[in-house]
């Protein structure tokens, strides 16, 4: 009675890589039998009648109910002639139930005939899996760092996932990016694996020592034709203060409204420059930037307030002259309108340069709005214009469907746009006290109104 092994120890893989490393596995039992036995073939074992099956775990204790279960996915049986594609099938399906981390055939042949039964022994080598995930966190001197933070961060690593050192060491460089966003960029991380008595679920431990936080040495904004001076105090990364990136965004936001407030809508700042001295742990940091074009907002005849405009206006709010900033400011001022019962309120937006560079095009019109470069018109003025049309103002009391006694306001009230007067409209958020509707929105009511006709034959 002879053994030879089929396939041996076939990495885990995919479908694809699986099915092609199974057939290298039995182009490698051919040549290794050819050495030993001079005419051994695969073919010999074809057709051959299998009498046995059996499934034997390696590395781990015996467990009957999963030894069963890994039996009922195999694609061969006893009492069944042997096949070589059942039994790449075979561990192919047992790869796939995502619990084996290795897999081998064994045909044991039982006498000398070369033409009698044989027996399979399928040798598994089961996949070990995550079952608990914890991090011991060292001392932490400077700003506060919870457990939670950190697991945060390991989206990947859950209960039941297959353990791998990819998985294991990614996390673990997930949790050192943050750390360092944070300011400890000498911070430790160190993954500890701890298998479990029966060798199938393994608790993975993160040792996180933080060290110490690194410290501002100093703070330069360099934006010419700006006082840094005025900003200064206000900034939370202070000479000798914690380092972390949220902080760091949050004062070049205070740089940048200091900038809106003086006037400058279009400031132009670059990524702050971040550098570390690794022996004294201190960060330096450094603000470029240019302070853009001296900007003023004007909106005509229509009173609105200085905090109204900031509110509605993305050029005053967000410090910003993109064509499509001022563009959705005369949206969200029409839509102010509308809700006052200016239902067919019209706003031109136009822009005008002082002093326009050579080659600038066509200054003073809506066209001037496509063309603004904060980094070329710096030290210009630049005047943007909403020149407001109200028309008449109107009260929408009802809203009514002729033609067809099919369909009524009723029926489609929830899928109309357009919307009739109510009292509860009066109080701010809970309506539109006069109704609320405009050309679009009529053109977008019409083709709901068509849609249900269709759609009632």
């Amino acid at each position: 009675m002879g053994v030879k092994t089929f396939v041996p120890f076939v990495p885990l893989c995919g479908v694809i890589q699986g099915l092609f490393v199974a057939l290298l596995g039995f182009s490698l039992l051919t040549v290794a039998q050819a050495s030993t036995a001079k005419d051994a073939r695969i073919e010999d074992y074809e057709g051959r009648q299998v009498t046995a099956v059996e499934l034997v775990l390696e590395g781990t204790p015996d467990a009957p109910n999963a030894q069963a279960e890994f039996l009922s996915l195999l694609k061969v049986a006893a009492n069944t002639p042997f096949s070589a594609v059942h039994v790449r099938d075979s561990l192919q399906a047992l790869f796939d139930s995502g619990r084996v981390e290795n897999a081998r055939v064994e045909v044991i042949e039982e006498g000398a005939n070369r033409t009698g039964p044989v027996r399979l022994r399928f040798v598994v080598k089961r996949q070990v899996q995550i079952g608990d995930v914890r991090i011991e966190l060292g001392p932490v001197t400077g700003s506060p760092i919870s457990a939670d933070e950190l697991r945060a961060r390991m989206n990947f690593v859950q209960s039941s996932n297959r353990l791998s050192q990819q998985l294991i060491h990614h996390n673990a460089d997930e949790i050192q990016v943050y750390l360092r966003d944070r300011g400890y960029f000498n911070a430790t991380v160190e993954p500890e694996e701890q298998v479990g008595a029966r060798g199938i679920r393994a608790t993975i431990t993160y040792h996180v020592n933080p060290g110490e936080q690194a410290k501002v040495e100093s703070f330069d904004i360099a934006i010419a034709g700006f006082d840094p001076a005025t900003v200064r105090n206000s900034l939370t990364l202070q000479s000798g203060a914690p380092f972390t990136r949220d902080a760091l965004g949050a004062d070049v936001n205070r740089v940048r409204e200091a900038l809106v407030n003086a006037g400058f809508l279009s400031p132009v700042l670059e990524d702050p420059s971040v550098e570390r001295d690794a022996e004294k742990n201190t960060i330096r940091i450094r603000l470029n930037g240019v302070v853009g074009p001296k900007v003023n907002v004007v909106v005509k005849d229509y009173e609105i307030s200085e905090k109204t405009q900031r509110e509605l206006l993305p050029v005053k709010r967000e410090g910003n002259i993109d064509f499509s900033a001022i563009v959705e400011g005369a949206r969200r001022i029409r839509n102010k309108l509308q809700e006052e019962g200016y239902f067919f309120a019209e706003i031109t937006e136009t822009c005008t340069v002082n002093n326009p560079p050579a080659q600038f095009g066509p200054n003073g019109t809506a066209e001037t709005c496509e063309n603004l470069n904060p980094t070329q018109l710096t030290g210009h003025n630049i005047s943007i214009d909403y020149q407001v049309d109200k028309g008449r103002r109107f009260r929408l009391n009802d809203i009514r469907i002729t033609g067809t006694n099919k369909l009524s306001y009723d029926d489609i009230a929830a899928d109309l746009k357009s919307q009739k007067a109510n009292a509860i409209g009066l109080i701010p958020f809970l309506g539109y006290g006069r109704g609320y509707t405009s050309l679009t929105l009529l053109e977008q009511d019409r083709r709901t109104v068509e849609a249900f006709m269709r759609d009632l034959g």
